[in-house]
């Protein structure tokens, strides 16, 4: 018989952790019971409601996205806090079929009750520098924010195109444009804009659009989004070879994007255009359309087609200008 001795320090760390196991206290996810309009249940953790879907972290299949139009109520061992379609939070324990309907959010964020703000942006840039028979730059920055408060919803979007060849300036355009949306309700809102472009090599020296908006918001899904909008804008534009031009211009923009694969690729299209009330002929179109890969930590590449479409442009100069770019982005 083999005779093994004992290690004094291994078995006082066998100990320590026996005593520790025991004595832990265990933390279990909160059992939530999700009930159907069709009878049937499932357990999880709600985690949060918001833009009618439910989402439920479950052991056995990871977090679920429910429709919230398909669940007629909600039991739960530990109390959840909703926000009410007219405005003012409150504590709950369970959710029935007689109070769904004026549920707006559980578990809101503290800007959707008015405790705090949200505040995020998207930056991204192309950058191509050739040295080979042909000595030519490129750089074009792109810059998205949106604030939000309540019903309050505040946009900046900027863009800068500055190109050169063989020393010459081939692209030199800036656009700016500023939002305020007032969010009536989950599928409409209002608002009014201000936007500023300007492109030196279409002889546009500045073309100055304010105005108001009616905003619908069709879809609004975490894989899925799309929204319009439509108003009246006052327009006033300046070139070099032409008079000072002041009109009124019917608006629209469309706003769209689909997760096709989850975490992995997007798809994107975003358009805006005016239309001069007086001479349908001058219409004025910018869209973007591309595709997105996330990488990690808010960081992205996307491959994107922009083109703009310039009805009144002067003799010699393409209506049509098209920009294919390699954009590397970052989401905070």
């Amino acid at each position: 018989m083999h005779e093994y001795p004992i290690d004094p320090l291994q078995f006082f760390s066998f100990v320590i952790s026996t005593i520790l196991l025991i004595t832990m206290p265990h933390t279990a996810m909160a059992i939530d019971e999700i009930i159907f309009h069709n009878g049937d249940r499932i357990s999880g953790a709600v985690v949060r409601m918001d833009k009618s879907v439910l989402q439920l972290k479950t052991e056995y299949a990871g977090t679920l996205f429910i429709a919230w139009d398909s669940i007629s109520g909600i039991s739960s061992d530990s109390p959840m806090r909703i926000l009410m379609k007219e405005g003012g939070a409150r504590t709950v324990m369970s959710i029935t079929a007689e109070n769904r309907n004026s549920i707006q959010a559980i578990n809101p964020e503290a800007w959707q009750t008015g405790d705090g703000h949200l505040f995020k942006g998207e930056a991204a840039m192309s950058l191509n520098i050739d040295r080979g028979n042909t000595r030519q730059e490129e750089a074009d920055l792109d810059l998205a924010m949106e604030w939000r408060h309540l019903n309050h919803r505040i946009k900046l979007q900027s863009e800068l195109e500055y190109d050169t060849a063989e020393n010459e300036k081939t692209t030199d355009r800036w656009f700016i444009l500023a939002k305020y949306d007032n969010i009536v309700s989950s599928l409409r809102y209002y608002g009014g804009k201000v936007s500023y472009k300007t492109d030196r090599i279409a002889d546009l020296n500045l073309r100055l659009t304010a105005g108001p908006y009616l905003g619908i918001q069709f879809i609004n899904r975490p894989t899925t989004k799309l929204s319009t909008e439509f108003g009246v804008d006052g327009v006033k534009e300046s070139f070099d070879a032409l008079p000072e031009n002041t009109y009124l211009a019917g608006s629209w923009s469309l706003d769209f994007s689909h997760t096709i694969i989850d975490d992995a690729l997007q798809f994107y299209h975003r358009q805006k255009g005016l239309a001069n009330v007086n001479n349908l002929n001058g219409v004025v179109l910018d869209t973007w359309t591309g595709l997105k890969i996330p990488i990690r930590g808010g960081f992205s590449t996307s491959a994107e087609l922009k083109a703009e479409y310039s009805g009144d442009a002067l003799a010699g100069i393409d209506p049509w200008d098209l920009a294919y770019r390699l954009k590397f982005g970052y989401l905070w």
